[in-house]
């Protein structure tokens, strides 16, 4: 996530978002913070250099509650690749043992109904997986706008600096090409007088 100063404190925000107490309060607080971008954004144009870039990562929209802590284990328990060469070896080993012992034979009625049965619970996890990936998502892609928009404030005033060093340089390329030849003569003779006036006045004293 990303945090901007105002003008008036100069004192950063801290550099972690705080994890919500549930998912639905994740959502929630993406929700508010795609309401509130266009505030944000104004603040950022009015001083972004003092935009403080943030890490986001899926921790952090992660709830702490114990359904939350519960769908976490399922998902990395579900995700995982030892219960795909776990479920894959035993079903392809109840394949061949199921006609050869005689406890499942063709076809396969119980390996059927056993594998159907947990369908609807691991469809629920990858839905509960999906909506998190996607809240992680959402704030990423808030922060990395915030972080865009003070980079482009930030270059359009380094256009401006540089466009106005090309017409600083104009005019002295000006001054050097037309003036100064003109001028020479006379700023010579000045700097005699000058010095003809420094040379006399110790000699009067």
């Amino acid at each position: 996530m990303t945090e901007t100063c105002s003008p008036d404190t100069l004192t950063p925000l801290p550099p972690v978002p705080a994890r919500p107490e549930t998912d639905a309060a994740a959502v929630r607080a993406i929700e508010e913070a795609s309401t509130h971008i266009r505030e944000r954004a104004e603040k950022i144009r009015e001083c972004p250099e003092l935009h403080i870039p943030r890490l986001v990562l899926s921790k952090h929209v992660r709830g702490t509650s114990i359904l939350d802590k519960i769908a976490d284990a399922v998902n990395v328990f579900c995700g995982s690749m030892y219960v795909f060469v776990f479920i894959t070896v035993g079903v392809v080993a109840w394949l061949f043992l199921g006609n050869v012992v005689g406890f499942d034979k063709t076809p396969w009625p119980l390996l059927l109904t056993i594998l159907n049965l947990p369908q609807l619970s691991i469809m629920i996890s990858l839905q509960v997986s999906a909506n998190r990936a996607q809240a992680a998502s959402d704030r990423r892609a808030i922060a990395d706008h915030e972080t865009l928009i003070a980079l482009h404030e930030m270059s359009k005033q380094q256009l401006d600096i540089l466009n106005g060093q090309d017409r600083v340089l104009a005019l002295l390329d000006n001054f050097a090409s037309k003036d100064m030849p003109g001028k020479q003569n006379e700023i010579q003779a000045c700097v005699n007088q000058i010095l003809a006036t420094v040379k006399q006045k110790p000699a009067a004293n």
